[in-house]
C-alpha cells in the first residue's frame, strides 16, 4: 500500500461502501486506511441509541435495503433487526468487508495529507508513507461532535460522549436540541423513567415545507417522541435559542436564551445541537472551499480548489439536496468510481452493468433526467 491510483480515508459505511465500487473496476489499486475499527462510529454510540432509517430485505425485487452499503447484501438479515443498534451495524460492515476481502488497514491514522508537486498525494500514516493519484475522504461526523455552540457548553453533556443513559444520575434534565440526537436523549431518558425538560428553537416534527428527513424529524423518532409526550414526563420548550451556560451558587446551571428567558437545572444539560459543520473534512479544511459551514463540491463530488480530491458520506451536500443519510449517500459512489475509472483509463462496465446498480435509483436507463 505504498502507492495507490486510490485511497480512501475513513471504513465507516461511506468507506466501506466506496471501496466496494471501486472494487468493481478491473486493474485499480486501491486502498483503505482507518485510524481505529471498522465502524468505530457505531461501536461508540450510546447503548440505546438505534438506526432511525428501519432495515428490510427488499434486496430480491429490486430495492436494497435502506441501509445496506452494497446491493447484495442486508443490515437486517445480518443483524436480524430492523433498528440496528450501532454495534450490530459495525459488525455488518465489518463482515462486508470480509466476505469481499477489502484491502483496509485498521489503526492506521492518518496525520498529516498534502498535495504532490508531481501529482497525486502524500499522506503520512502511523503505519508509513503513502502515495495515491486520487484520495476519497470519508471520516464521517460522529466523532466531530460541536462541543463550543455557545460559550460554557462545555459544561453539558454532549450526546456523542454518553455511552449509555442508564449512567446518568438524577432524576430531571435538561435537553438542549430539538433535532434527532436531542429528541433521542429525551425519549431514552423518559423510557427510564426520568423527566426530561426539552429546550427546542422550532419544532421540527412539524415544519410545512418540507419532509426531508435531513431537515425534519424521522418517522420514527416522531413516533417515538408521541408515545412519551403522554407520560407527563416531558416539558417541550420551543423558541428556546439558548445563547450561554453559567454555573448557579448552589452548584448547578443556568440555562439563557436569546429572549432573556432562562432555566435552572441541577444535573449536566445534555447537549443535542449536532456536529462540526463539514464534519471530518475540517481535518483537512484547506484542501476545501467552504460556503457556511458546508464543502463545496463538483457534480462529481470532488473538492472545487484540490483536483483528485472526493468527499462521501454525511457531509456531501449539493444546494438543497442533503445527502446526510446512508440510503442517500450511497448513490454518490458509483458516480466517483465511474469518473475514476475512466481518468485512468479503465473498464468502467462492471459499474455500468445492471449487476452494479441499486434497483431503481443508479441505473441511468430507468427515467428521463434523472438527478439520482
Amino acid at each position: 500500500m505504498e502507492s495507490l491510483d486510490v485511497l480512501i480515508v475513513g471504513a465507516g459505511p461511506a468507506g466501506i461502501g466506496m471501496a466496494l465500487a471501486l472494487s468493481k473496476v478491473p486493474g485499480l489499486a486501491y486502498g483503505v486506511v482507518e485510524s481505529d475499527r471498522i465502524g468505530e462510529s457505531f461501536r461508540r454510540w450510546p447503548e440505546q441509541t438505534r438506526l432511525i432509517t428501519p432495515s428490510f430485505n427488499s434486496n430480491p425485487f429490486g430495492l436494497a435495503d435502506l441501509n445496506a452499503v452494497d446491493e447484495n447484501s442486508s443490515p437486517a438479515i445480518f443483524a436480524g433487526a430492523e433498528h440496528l443498534n450501532g454495534p450490530q451495524y459495525a459488525d455488518y460492515l465489518s463482515a462486508v468487508a470480509e466476505t469481499y476481502d477489502l484491502p483496509i488497514a485498521c489503526g492506521c491514522k492518518v496525520l498529516d495529507v498534502s498535495v504532490d508537486p508531481e501529482g497525486g498525494f502524500q499522506l503520512a500514516t502511523e503505519k508509513g508513507e503513502l502515495h495515491a493519484r486520487f484520495l476519497i475522504w470519508a471520516t464521517g461526523e460522529y466523532q466531530f461532535p460541536d462541543l463550543d455552540p455557545f460559550p460554557g457548553a462545555r459544561a453539558c453533556l454532549h450526546y456523542a460522549r454518553v455511552e449509555d443513559w442508564n449512567a446518568l444520575e438524577g432524576n430531571h434534565h435538561t435537553v438542549i436540541g430539538g433535532y434527532e440526537s436531542g429528541v433521542d436523549a429525551a425519549v431514552n431518558l423518559i423510557r427510564l423513567g426520568h423527566h426530561v425538560r426539552l429546550l427546542a428553537r422550532r419544532p421540527t416534527w412539524d415544519l410545512p415545507d418540507t419532509n426531508d428527513p435531513s431537515q425534519v424529524l424521522s418517522p420514527y423518532t416522531r413516533e417515538r417522541l408521541r408515545e412519551f409526550e403522554q407520560t407527563g414526563r416531558l416539558e417541550i420548550v420551543f423558541g428556546a435559542n439558548v445563547v450561554e451556560l453559567s454555573e448557579t451558587d448552589a452548584g448547578g446551571y443556568r440555562i439563557h436564551a436569546a429572549d432573556g428567558r432562562h432555566w435552572d437545572c441541577d444535573t449536566r444539560p445534555v447537549l443535542g445541537t449536532g456536529f462540526i459543520g463539514g464534519g471530518g473534512a475540517r481535518q483537512i479544511e484547506d484542501l476545501w472551499e467552504w460556503d457556511d459551514g458546508k464543502v463545496l463540491l463538483t457534480p462529481q463530488d470532488e473538492s472545487t480548489c484540490t483536483p483528485g480530491l472526493f468527499l462521501v458520506g454525511p457531509q456531501v451536500c449539493h444546494e438543497q439536496r442533503i445527502y446526510c443519510f446512508i440510503y442517500k449517500f450511497r448513490q454518490r459512489f458509483g458516480l466517483i468510481a465511474i469518473e475514476l475509472a475512466q481518468r485512468l483509463e479503465l473498464d468502467d462496465f462492471g459499474l455500468m452493468s445492471p449487476g452494479g446498480a441499486w434497483g431503481p435509483f443508479g441505473n441511468d436507463e430507468c427515467c428521463e433526467g434523472c438527478e439520482c
